[in-house]
């Protein structure tokens, strides 16, 4: 049925902490306070500004966490969840003491390290809120409606506020919220096991964005979610909460989506062929068109990878702990006579950037050395374990949110999807969705807690 009734309550009771509710509404304020967030127009290489706007956003952030802290301080120590929210906490005390010690500047290191430290938060909010007994179901609704916003919101504000047009815009209109999208529609699509209106819109704005942004980059979240929710389907059906009878049913909705893709794209190519002209170029001829021997995507990424594997090793000790988050960094001069063919050479300098990279991984290195690679892997693969971890504890008496046990493993995957070719942690939102997927899996290991203490009439398995 296209618009299904509502998913059914859980037969496992939750004993909720009289706090709860005052905690759930703090939570939709600290999804909230930046889901109008934007990249300023006047912004370059060595950082951009801060407009004010963008403190008022944060100061919603910090002043919802501090109260969701308050009231939930003493679930902090909760175990699983506890371990990451120590183990990142230490990392972040780790990455501001080694950037003051090797003397980057505070202003640069607090600006470039504020994602991460937007993380933490997002874990610990989350972790309280599970601990609480606040569903996982209204625990991701406010980061649903924070991150379709921000989507919608990136693309009014490139098209309306800056001088970009339809024609040339690109990086203005592009949404930090994209790969976390796209991971909820997989998981909407093979885990759920029923259709909700919320797909549709979902969809709509997800593949509008892409197509808007022209970034090839963007599919990488899209092939992720698929692959990821794959695995997450076949684990179902070996705990035996999926059949394998009901995955054509599940897949209808994509066939659907397939369908009304083709039709927007013929839609579009009689009311705005420009668009389809630049994914033409930007697909196959993105090089040769700027005269170029290679994608200037590439070259970029390679002048910065280049440059600081050479920074690295005019002093190799810094392999081990890098040369602090916020420290200078140039792009290799080897690349410039192509990259100048692209960028104007009046106005950019490339031999004092300070921005969080265009790679996880590259820019870490540098940051804060193998241990900042390490701390990455563990964040990552810690959340994924988190997330299967729950899941297969859920499994014996699964609940309407079971299919949101998945989410984390699978927002996990698309993220890292964009990891060589970007870094999303130059955004705050990414730092705030990510964190709250980090800690959402606790919902689910409280309430693995109950189903045996919880009297149960009749079973609960998943179609």
């Amino acid at each position: 049925m296209l618009f299904a009734a509502a998913d059914p309550p859980d037969h496992i009771i939750l004993p909720k902490a009289r706090e709860a509710v005052w905690v759930e509404r703090l939570v939709w304020v600290f999804m909230l306070s930046f889901a109008l967030d934007h990249r300023n127009e006047i912004s370059n290489v060595s950082g951009g500004s801060t407009g004010l706007d963008q403190l008022v956003f944060l100061g919603a952030c910090i002043c919802s966490t501090l109260g969701i802290v308050k009231l939930g301080w003493r679930y902090l120590t909760v175990k699983p969840g506890a371990w990451l929210i120590g183990f990142w906490a230490l990392f972040m005390v780790y990455m501001l003491a080694n950037a003051a010690l090797q003397g980057v500047s505070p202003g640069r290191s607090i600006r470039v390290i504020l994602p991460l430290i937007l993380c933490l938060f997002g874990i610990v909010n989350a972790h309280i809120a599970g601990c609480m007994g606040i569903p996982a179901s209204r625990i991701v609704r406010p980061i649903f409606i924070a991150a379709c916003t921000n989507v919608v919101w990136r693309i009014i504000h490139g098209l309306v506020f800056t001088s970009a047009t339809l024609e040339t815009v690109r990086l203005e209109v592009q949404s930090p919220a994209t790969n976390w999208v796209a991971a909820w529609i997989g998981c909407a699509v093979l885990l759920r096991g029923r259709f909700h209106w919320s797909l549709l819109a979902a969809s709509g704005i997800l593949f509008a964005g892409i197509l808007i942004t022209v970034t090839r980059s963007l599919f990488f979240p899209v092939i992720a979610s698929g692959l990821a929710c794959s695995v997450c389907f076949m684990l179902g059906v070996r705990w035996k909460q999926f059949g394998w009878s009901s995955l054509l049913k599940r897949l209808l909705p994509v066939g659907a989506g397939g369908a009304l893709m083709v039709f927007a794209l013929i839609v579009v190519a009689v009311v705005k062929p420009i668009m389809l002209e630049r994914w033409n170029e930007r697909l196959f001829h993105n090089a040769s068109a700027q005269n170029l021997g290679s994608d200037i995507s590439y070259l970029t990424r390679k002048a910065e990878a280049d440059a600081i594997m050479k920074i690295l090793n005019a002093d190799p000790v810094h392999f081990i702990n890098g040369r602090g988050i916020g420290s200078s960094y140039y792009w290799d001069p080897a690349y410039l006579p192509e990259i100048y063919l692209v960028f104007p050479q009046e106005g950019e300098s490339f031999d004092d950037i300070w921005f969080a990279g265009h790679s996880v991984w590259t820019y870490g290195l540098l940051s804060g050395g193998v241990i900042a690679l390490a701390s990455y892997l563990l964040l990552f693969g810690g959340t994924c374990a988190f997330s299967l971890l729950s899941a297969r504890a859920n499994a014996s008496d699964p609940g309407p949110d079971q299919w949101l046990a998945f989410l984390p493993f699978v927002a996990t995957c698309c993220l890292m999807s964009e990891t060589l070719t970007a870094n999303p942690f130059q955004e705050r939102l990414v730092g705030i969705i990510f964190g709250m997927m980090v800690g959402l899996p606790q919902a689910f290991m409280v309430r693995s807690s109950w189903i045996h203490t919880t009297a149960q009439p009749f079973p609960a398995r998943a179609a």
